[in-house]
């Protein structure tokens, strides 16, 4: 087993890892109850001349729309870096998930996420996934959540034939709140199997850490590692993304209970 995927199983074993010491902890307290909406969006930007000539830009957006027993989230990124008029880097990111709440544990959950990444040899790519959310810890000081699904990925190379595989995707997602002021920490990991070609496989691990500078301005910070285990001919199997940002946030004035 080679050093990256090590990596990525100790990640996913540290997250999971914590479920069991929520289980004694019926007494701690539940978060602040969510609000109806809320969206962020976020810019980066670092421009250089004179001796070199370079250019990156960044941008995300998320937004989430939460019923009593319904949730919509959406997200999309881009980063695009020039050098001297040449693109030495492009990636655009997008997605849609619906959950539906079938108990304080489970969901049911459907989703749609597709990817432009031509650097990494993939032209176009979209997975569609259907499945289960688990709701395993929500607590004031920790939220963890999980999905487990079946999906179905298209993908288009920068290079050859266009390819239909079945997939799953299995994910934890981790968010730690902290300060007085609504910042906050997220951990991810993500793992796509592939049910045809099973060395296949990709993975995804991702870190943000948000400060608050005021009730709608705040600074992010944020680390994404990406592993293909079979990539394009010519083309690497990890990339890795360091981003820092301003982002603002619109809110609603009223919650869910």
């Amino acid at each position: 087993m080679n050093i990256v995927r090590c990596r990525t199983h100790i990640v996913l074993f540290a997250l999971l890892a914590l479920v069991p010491a929520t289980r004694g902890r019926a007494q701690t307290p539940a978060p602040e109850p969510p609000p109806v909406w809320d969206t962020q969006f976020g810019l980066a930007f670092v421009g250089t001349s004179g001796n070199t000539d370079t250019t990156t830009f960044g941008a995300d957006f998320a937004a989430h729309r939460r019923w009593p027993l319904w949730k919509i989230d959406a997200m999309a990124t881009g980063v695009q870096t020039e050098t001297g008029d040449v693109k030495t880097a492009e990636r655009y990111i997008a997605s849609l998930r619906g959950q539906r709440k079938l108990s304080s544990l489970l969901g049911l959950s459907t989703g749609e996420r597709v990817e432009h990444d031509p650097f990494a040899g993939v032209d176009f790519r979209s997975i569609a996934d259907v499945g289960l959310t688990w709701n395993l810890a929500n607590q004031a000081h920790w939220i963890f959540e999980a999905t487990t699904a079946l999906a179905w990925s298209h993908e288009k190379p920068t290079i050859g034939d266009s390819t239909n595989h079945p997939t799953g995707v299995l994910e934890a997602l981790s968010t730690i709140p902290f300060g007085a002021t609504g910042g906050k920490s997220t951990q991810r990991f993500t793992f796509y199997p592939d049910f045809e070609d099973a060395s296949a496989y990709r993975s995804e691990a991702e870190v943000t850490a948000q400060a608050t500078m005021n009730s709608h301005l705040a600074l992010k910070f944020g680390y994404l590692f990406r592993f293909s285990n079979q990539p394009l001919a010519g083309f690497k199997k990890a990339d890795n993304t360091t981003t820092a940002s301003v982002v603002l946030t619109l809110r609603s004035a009223d919650t869910i209970h």
